[in-house]
């Protein structure tokens, strides 16, 4: 009965790693695809109670983020306290953004994002940029 099993687990891991041949992985272990689009279809930022701080959450479709020149406009709340924000954005399969979102940044300044492709062949660098409510 061991013999069987071990024989099972052999057969199933071989399956496996030469499953996972079709995609080599990058440096940070993630899959390299044939996936070549590359842009941040949204951006929210998140306050120290982990709620939005955004008057409107910016998307590709109501025109605050620009894929073509690469900048997100976001107008937060008044009386948001930039200097301690968490970012999110939302963005196609397989891309990889750089530096990490979802950690607190100062965000009283504009911010660059680096994207990568999912082929890591196109980076695009987004610069954010969030202005208080009058």
């Amino acid at each position: 009965m061991k013999t069987k099993i071990i024989y099972l687990f052999a057969l199933i891991s071989a399956i496996l790693m030469v499953s996972c041949e079709d995609y080599p992985v990058d440096d940070k272990g993630l899959l390299i695809t044939d996936k070549a689009t590359c842009y941040m279809s949204s951006f929210n930022l998140l306050g120290s109670d982990n709620q939005s701080v955004l008057v409107r959450v910016p998307t590709y479709s109501n025109g605050d983020i620009d894929t073509i020149n690469c900048t997100v406009k976001a107008v937060a709340k008044y009386g948001t306290n930039l200097t301690h924000v968490k970012p999110y954005c939302g963005v196609t399969d397989d891309i990889t953004v750089t530096p990490s979102m979802g950690k607190w940044i100062d965000f009283s300044t504009p911010h660059k994002f680096t994207l990568i492709s999912g082929n890591r062949k196109i980076k695009k660098e987004y610069t954010i940029t969030v202005t208080i409510q009058e």
